[in-house]
């Protein structure tokens, strides 16, 4: 199968999602498939928000990096692509969520969640004392990650209402400014057509 097909298919609107407007960004899947998709989308789409996030995993294989340099690339081109020439041009909207799924059950109480965090624990010191002896054994083990890190990151041409405020960041949209020379360009170019007008 061709690598850019895979790409695309691993950017195919998930079930999951709930959403037909998102695109979930993975390990193996090209940068510039998914910026394509999600400027392709705004056009398409001025009005409707889409949700590009990570699926749970352990820290190592997150792809939370690589999420937010895909949202990062997408608002730098939607900007530049964007007509200043009527004036200040708006950039998107971005409300991040930062979540997490809890992996391994650890009891609320009783004596098996004691003995799960003393499990915990002592895998952790022994991890601390080896480290500190420069201890090169492979048999230790470390603590075990309960919690799975994603994100999931909406992004709109408008501001949109979010009901769960507490655990949505906002970031404002960047505006394209026309420079001065620009603008004088732009006045220098209206008055010559108002004289051509104005022979004819």
């Amino acid at each position: 199968m061709d690598v850019e097909r895979a790409a695309e298919l691993a950017a195919a609107p998930s079930e999951e999602a709930g959403t037909p407007d998102s695109i979930r960004i993975t390990r193996q899947g090209k940068l510039r498939v998914w910026v394509k998709k999600a400027l392709d989308f705004f056009e398409s789409h001025p009005d409707k928000p889409l949700v590009l996030y990570s699926a749970p995993a352990d820290v190592s294989a997150s792809t939370i990096a690589r999420l937010v340099s895909v949202v990062e690339i997408i608002k730098r081109e939607y900007l530049k692509g964007r007509d200043v020439s009527a004036g200040d041009a708006s950039g998107l909207h971005q409300y991040n969520e930062l979540l997490f799924e809890q992996q391994g059950r650890i009891p609320a109480e009783g004596e098996d969640r004691r003995d799960a965090l003393q499990v915990a624990l002592e895998g952790h010191s022994q991890c601390v004392t080896r480290c500190c002896c420069r201890v090169a054994d492979p048999s230790w083990n470390s603590v075990k990650q309960a919690f799975a890190p994603h994100m999931k990151i909406t992004l709109s041409t408008t501001a949109i209402m979010r009901s769960d405020e507490k655990r949505t960041t906002y970031q404002t949209p960047a505006i394209r400014r026309m420079s001065k020379a620009a603008k004088a360009r732009m006045r220098k170019r209206q008055r010559k057509q108002g004289e051509n007008g104005e022979e004819m």
